[in-house]
């Protein structure tokens, strides 16, 4: 029997008033336009309204339906998951009843509460039945980073907490129980699962937030559906389900394609009907009213040429030298056709030197073999030019941001993220304009801009002091410099042109002003602990906040301790520079490894990003473009598409690995996202070509199967 939760529709009301809440935003950010906060829009708000109603009432059993213990909500990336779980949290909140909130790490965590806290004076001013305020919001966020803190709450009150939270051994009582990114929690018997199992129990409603639902392997999204009141019968159609795609993609493709996707759709539309009471869904291409929003993706065509002879021969002598080693027992190169290979030549370099050290015990001729091949790399290698790859995408990089725009390039590898960063270094020009004010001048300025934005109490040295002299730093001022449309004399003229003109030489009332943009920059560095960790090490002269030298910047491992921090960041919580990077400041050129690709921010003001070295992971790919397709992105603000590309290096695996990739991904709408990895060594053409025959002969059947678990109307479901 499930407890009622004694919360009436009525008191989630102005959920039914979308206009009404996005006026109200849309006035807040008039009266703070020197801010950086953007007004909601319409359409997404509206659906996320709907959703937030919609799993409202199944939990409450409002509008004649029954009670439920929890929802599963696995919207696309991009699409607000987060706002719409924080809505429900503060009706919770609001009648007086208990939240607590489980983010994956202490970014999120800061990112959960910036999110409730952006709600407060739209609810004050829509939601006057609910009583919500700043006090209600729990949580040490300048604790220990693995802090299990367990906060005693009271009615009204949001805890907002790690997945670590789960697995004290405490008990959690709560009325409503959030999990965030909830399909972290991999296998059966890891901790975490462990206690999620366990504080479900005590916690009378849960809201999970995911991904995709078929995104996730079958045991885990059964577990999941266990946790929200899902029972065997909805286990069996999940994992029939996901045995017919895996059957598409690892069965036999001797059989008749016809057949294959009828039973196909089959499956797929027996689980859908299953998981309807449970799970909610929108996909992003659902929903053409929305596209301006977040932006439309197109295709970016970076042309890569096709390997050279010399090139393709570098790469064969290395396999083959890799196979003899690995065959004699040699301690390197265990991946005989690394694809770091394919896409860069640090990597190579260091395993042809490993290579050269090592002694082959064998027959004479593998010995002779062995040498020939070395001597004949270390020949083709004396001539140390760019990879070709690299070259192509560091001339269109370097295109991009001449014309005041940023990009983020994705890599698989670490040691490829630092090559990568490194020659767009090289090639990407630094600002050239060189009549900017005297230093003393641009700190004065900047000291009004902060100073009148802050209460003096509100400004301590130790922060600021660190933070203006970033922003006076080379880069910055001629950064900022080129954006000011005419010359300035003097510290107010030039404080007056900070806080009147409009960022990256922008015009219209959508884009915010430079002043603004600074100042919820150094907010959102001060509310950081981290951050505001690195600003008090910076005023006692111990180090520097990051991006502000040069206009690449790169978050990856750094083999060595030496190389410039300014250049390749290796930081394990990197939300400093990523708070820089979404502002208009700072390094324009962000390279990054997949740490980089689930649960960030980096849309708000980058609408170019290129895959430069790919995971064989489909929603590993969907989700790296989910940092920037999303809800108010620059690509909506400035109303230009979203760029995507896909550079493959033709000639090569890695080329074979981008076409299998963009393939998989069409198909991945369509089947829920349950779209396997694959070994890119192991895809036959003609089995690749009859895969996509059955997916083809599904496609019209499967067209509209994720709309099924789309939110709906609670006071008229059948809509």
């Amino acid at each position: 029997m499930i407890e009622s939760l004694e919360i009436s529709a009525n008191q989630w009301q102005f959920l039914k008033n979308s206009e009404k809440y996005v006026e109200a935003s849309q006035e807040k950010h008039v009266e703070t336009s020197q801010d950086n906060a953007r007004p909601l829009v319409l359409e997404c708000t509206r659906r996320q309204f709907l959703t937030a109603e919609d799993i409202l009432a199944r939990l409450a059993g409002s509008h004649n339906q029954k009670p439920r213990k929890g929802i599963l909500l696995a919207d696309d990336v991009g699409l607000g998951k987060t706002t719409v779980a924080a809505l429900i949290a503060w009706v919770f909140a609001g009648t007086g009843k208990r939240v607590r909130i489980l983010a994956p790490n202490q970014v999120m965590k800061r990112r959960w509460a910036e999110e409730l806290n952006l709600h407060i004076s739209l609810l004050n001013q829509c939601a006057t039945n609910l009583e919500v305020g700043a006090g209600q919001i729990k949580g040490k966020f300048k604790d220990k980073p693995n802090s299990k803190n367990v906060e005693r709450l009271k009615g009204g009150q949001i805890q907002i907490a790690t997945h670590s939270l789960a697995t004290n051994g405490k008990k959690i009582a709560t009325d409503l129980l959030i999990v965030d990114e909830a399909h972290r929690a991999k296998g059966e018997n890891t901790r975490f699962s462990k206690g999620l199992k366990k504080i479900q129990k005590d916690a009378k409603r849960v809201l999970i937030l995911t991904a995709t639902p078929f995104s996730i392997q079958v045991a885990e999204l059964a577990r999941m559906l266990r946790l929200i009141g899902g029972g065997n019968e909805e286990k069996r159609s999940v994992e029939s389900f996901s045995k017919a795609i895996n059957d598409v993609y690892l069965g036999s493709t001797a059989r008749d394609s016809t057949k294959v996707a009828e039973r196909l759709t089959e499956k797929a539309n027996l689980a859908v009907e299953k998981l309807r009471p449970f799970v909610i869904r929108h996909g992003i291409d659902d929903l053409p009213n929305e596209q301006t929003a977040f932006g439309q993706s197109k295709d970016w065509n970076i042309e890569i040429p096709h390997a050279n002879p010399e090139e393709l021969e570098t790469m064969i002598r290395m396999d083959r030298i890799s196979r003899i080693s690995r065959n004699a027992g040699g301690q390197n190169s265990k991946n005989t056709n690394d694809p770091r290979y394919h896409v860069g030549w640090q990597h190579f370099d260091q395993e042809t030197a490993n290579l050269a050290t090592q002694v082959v015990e064998g027959s004479v001729p593998e010995q002779a073999v062995f040498s020939s091949h070395l001597e004949s790399i270390q020949r083709l290698r004396n001539f140390k030019s760019p990879h070709s790859k690299m070259k192509a995408v560091g001339t269109e990089v370097k295109s991009i941001v001449t014309k005041g725009e940023k990009v983020v390039l994705f890599c698989d590898h670490h040691a490829t993220a630092q090559e990568l960063t490194v020659y767009l270094n090289n090639v990407v020009p630094n600002y050239s304009r060189k009549d900017a004010p005297r230093l003393s001048v641009w700190k004065q300025a900047w000291k009004e801009v902060l100073t009148s934005a802050f209460a003096e109490d509100d400004f301590s040295d130790s922060l600021s002091e660190p933070f203006i002299g970033w922003l006076c730093s080379s880069l910055i001022r001629a950064q900022v410099w080129d954006w000011l449309s005419s010359p300035v004399e003097g510290a107010m003229e030039l404080a007056a042109a900070l806080k009147n003109r409009k960022v990256r030489g922008q015009a219209g009332e959508n884009f915010e002003f430079v002043a603004g943009s600074a100042t919820h920059l150094f907010r959102a560095l001060r509310n950081s602990p981290s951050s505001e960790s690195i600003l008090k090490r910076a005023y006692k002269g111990i180090g520097s906040l990051p991006g502000n030298k040069y206009r690449v910047l790169g978050i990856c491992e750094n083999p060595d301790s030496q190389s410039n921090p300014s250049l390749i960041l290796n930081n394990k919580s990197p939300d400093t520079a990523i708070s820089i990077f979404n502002s208009p400041f700072g390094p324009d050129v962000l390279v990054v490894t997949d740490k980089m690709s689930e649960g960030i921010d980096l849309h708000r003001y980058c609408r170019h990003l290129i895959h430069y070295e790919l995971d064989p992971s489909p929603i590993r790919t969907i989700q790296r473009n989910g940092r920037l397709r999303r809800v108010n992105s620059w690509a909506s603000i400035t109303k230009q598409p979203i760029k995507i590309a896909y550079p493959a290096f033709r000639g090569t695996r890695d080329y074979k690995l981008v076409q299998i990739m963009k393939k998989r991904m069409d198909s991945f709408s369509l089947l829920l996202g349950g779209v396997p990895d694959f070994d890119v060594d192991e895809v036959k053409g003609p089995q690749e070509k009859w895969r996509n025959e059955v997916i083809c002969n599904a496609k019209n059947k499967l067209g509209g199967l994720g709309r099924k678990l789309n939110a709906k109307n609670p006071r008229n479901p059948d809509n």
